[in-house]
């Protein structure tokens, strides 16, 4: 696997030290060059460095995390955001973040930010982002989605969506794993965010992932039949979008 150089930037000593121990742990073929608890010493020094990935923090005084990253402008490495505020999730999605990590970091799911990395650095020779360019979908570079649930915040990883169904005001998220989520939200607020991927509307109550997607029965709207053996009716109203979204058109 090749090696990675990485760059931190923490305001608390102590949160840095503790990321650069789980990155020794996890991710031993990881460099981290440098370590920064002062934003402004970080620009100064980013260019010098030139890592493949920046781990920021967000919330730090005089330069938070995303100021850092608009002064900067356009950036040739990734940048996995580690902060204990969850709620900086969508801002981080609109800067094309790899990943978004909450504290205390869980050493797994630092491993599985540093193994994208890696995936995303062997299909492409290099990275340029303009960080003050909007993305049109934040989502298909972050690989998760931000669930705000009756629990808390959650982070889904989009391709364990198998379907989503509305109930009201409310959307019930259904898992590869078997889990049920039930997000505070409509079904038309993640159909916006989702129906750019690869997910489609098939009923007024029903957006499906059609990774997941395993058979579609005749009707007079139909049937599909989804990965976890789930049936969901396709409207008749939405058949003809379906069926384009599916190349059967």
């Amino acid at each position: 696997m090749m090696k990675l150089s990485a760059i931190l930037v923490d305001d608390e000593r102590a949160s840095l030290d503790a990321l650069r121990v789980k990155i020794q742990k996890v991710a031993p073929d990881v460099d981290v060059l440098q370590t920064f608890q002062h934003p402004s010493d970080a620009v100064a020094s980013l260019a010098h460095y030139k890592p493949d990935v920046l781990f920021l923090d967000i919330d730090m005084p005089g330069m938070n995390g995303f100021s850092l990253l608009r002064e900067l402008g356009t950036i040739d490495f990734e940048v996995i955001f580690c902060t204990a505020y969850g709620q900086y999730a969508i801002d981080a999605l609109r800067m094309s973040a790899l990943d978004f990590l909450l504290k205390p970091i869980h050493e797994g799911e630092l491993q599985q930010a540093i193994e994208r990395l890696h995936q995303k650095r062997q299909h492409r020779e290099s990275v340029s982002i303009d960080i003050n360019r909007p993305t049109p979908s934040p989502h298909a570079l972050f690989n998760k989605i931000a669930v705000s649930s009756l629990r808390g915040l959650m982070f889904v990883p989009v391709q364990d969506i198998i379907r989503l169904e509305a109930d009201s005001n409310y959307t019930t998220f259904y898992l590869v794993d078997g889990r049920k989520i039930v997000a505070t939200r409509t079904l038309k607020d993640f159909a916006d965010l989702l129906e750019p991927l690869s997910f489609v509307r098939i009923h007024r109550s029903s957006l499906i992932n059609l990774q997941h997607l395993s058979e579609y029965v005749r009707g007079e709207g139909g049937t599909v039949v989804m990965s976890d053996g789930s049936e969901v009716e396709v409207s008749r109203r939405e058949k003809q979008h379906f069926f384009e979204r599916i190349g059967w058109a």
